[in-house]
């Protein structure tokens, strides 16, 4: 009997993720699409779990992603491996039991073990002579994982898994390359909806009063988040172009036909230069990167990066007299939970030359930019999320171009499977494996 009453439910299980991943036909990728954008995220990509050092060897852990809770644990060799968080017996959490002995953990209700692999190893309510243990059915799904940089990876999806080169920065097969990060925050709102945050105009107005734009010169840009005119294809996401006639230098503040100005005022030009000489101090530069595929811009399955300015004609300069910036290379990744619930990631890389500036980063990111960043400049951006209405019909504006072009991407991914291959309207394509420069594109 417990032989027949395990098996329906590794079906159920195999069949509901075998219908998440199939490839489908691509609907037609016009007008309003937001419909077709997966709920809980794309499926077959790698993802981050959690931080290595939060799995000891005495208890499992809990993290629950794209809708599913995974229990990790650590293998034989000390590596953190990955199984569903649901015993195949009769239900019970798996991460709510113990790892008795090394590479296993045992269902806290009638104490089946199942070892790195999700093999059924031993039943302790049956004793040794169990009959049901190892039979098929009795196995528990298993997650590929790779640790990196102290951040654990996950696949989900089925099958072989990708290379995770493809998904995961460059500079987390860095040697050289010290990343810091936060895994702390929670967003009460869809992935898609934090992703889209960080690809259109806002920047200038929602965070006109965070603290590093409050203590920097009074310069108002308006213009879309990137700069750029048209969104840049990369191989799995976009990044902007220059324009082909550079700016002009932007008046303090902008007048409209009325007589409206913004900012309606320049009081931070009485204080602004008081603090330059401490945000140059702290200021982290940004690495260079080396491909396109991990140049600034919006990545899959759902990250944004900042980088620093790109070399070549066209390029636009880095701000002067403002703030410390983000803090190195800025990459923060949205992680979707639950339909309505997503965990926000950052990860700063930086390139210390010594031990001493190594320690020096660490005091900065712990004691101001950790704050800085990450709490007061996001989240801005998170305040308004709650009661954004995604369902409502959009009037979009020359800015949201590569909000337009990022889901015509996901969709393509979602239903076509993450090889489908993906056509540029509008804009441009580069060579992923290139060396990233300035891209010049006019009207």
């Amino acid at each position: 009997m417990t032989q027949d009453q395990t098996r329906p439910t590794a079906t159920r299980v195999q069949t509901a993720t075998a219908e998440q991943t199939a490839t489908r036909p691509i609907p037609r990728l016009s007008g309003d699409i937001r419909h077709l954008i997966p709920k809980l995220g794309l499926r077959n990509y790698w993802y981050p779990a959690l931080p290595a050092r939060r799995v000891g060897w005495r208890r499992p852990v809990r993290v629950r992603l794209l809708g599913e809770d995974l229990c990790f644990f650590r293998g034989v060799k000390g590596n953190v491996v990955a199984i569903q968080d649901v015993c195949p017996h009769r239900g019970a959490r798996l991460s709510e039991g113990d790892c008795h002995w090394k590479g296993t953990v045992a269902c806290p209700y009638h104490g089946w073990v199942y070892d790195e692999h999700g093999k059924n190893v031993a039943v302790l309510s049956e004793g040794p002579q169990s009959q049901v243990c190892g039979k098929p059915g009795t196995e528990a799904k298993v997650y590929p994982t790779r640790t990196l940089k102290g951040v654990v990876f996950v696949w989900m999806g089925d099958g072989e898994p990708a290379p995770i080169e493809e998904d995961v920065p460059e500079e987390f097969f860095d040697p050289e390359a010290f990343i810091l990060f936060n895994d702390r925050i929670y967003w009460r709102t869809n992935w898609e909806v934090a992703l889209e945050n960080s690809m259109d105009s806002h920047v200038n107005y929602l965070h006109r009063d965070d603290i590093q734009s409050l203590l920097a010169s009074p310069t108002f840009r308006p213009r879309g988040a990137q700069g750029g005119n048209r969104p840049v294809f990369t191989g799995n996401g976009f990044r902007a172009s220059a324009p082909a006639v550079p700016p002009a230098p932007p008046p303090p503040q902008d007048v409209y036909p009325n007589g409206w100005k913004w900012p309606k005022h320049l009081y931070r030009r009485y204080w602004w230069w008081a603090f330059q000489w401490f945000f140059s101090l702290t200021r982290v530069p940004a690495p260079p990167t080396k491909t396109e595929r991990w140049s600034g811009g919006h990545r899959l399955p759902g990250m944004f990066r900042a980088t620093g300015p790109l070399p070549g004609r066209g390029a636009q300069p880095a701000r002067r007299g403002g703030g410390g910036g983000l803090f190195g290379l800025y990459t923060r990744q949205t992680v979707p939970v639950e339909e309505w619930l997503t965990r926000v990631w950052y990860f700063h890389y930086t390139r210390p030359k010594n031990l001493l500036q190594k320690l020096w980063y660490i005091a900065l990111y712990y004691g101001l930019y950790r704050w800085l960043v990450e709490y007061n400049f996001s989240q801005q951006d998170m305040s308004v999320m709650p009661n954004l209405r995604y369902d409502w019909p959009e009037k979009l504006s020359g800015t949201d171009a590569e909000v337009i072009q990022w889901r015509k991407l996901v969709v393509t991914k979602h239903f076509g499977g993450r090889n489908a291959p993906f056509e540029v309207k509008g804009g441009y394509e580069v060579d992923p494996t290139g060396t990233p420069v300035a891209v010049e594109l006019s009207e």
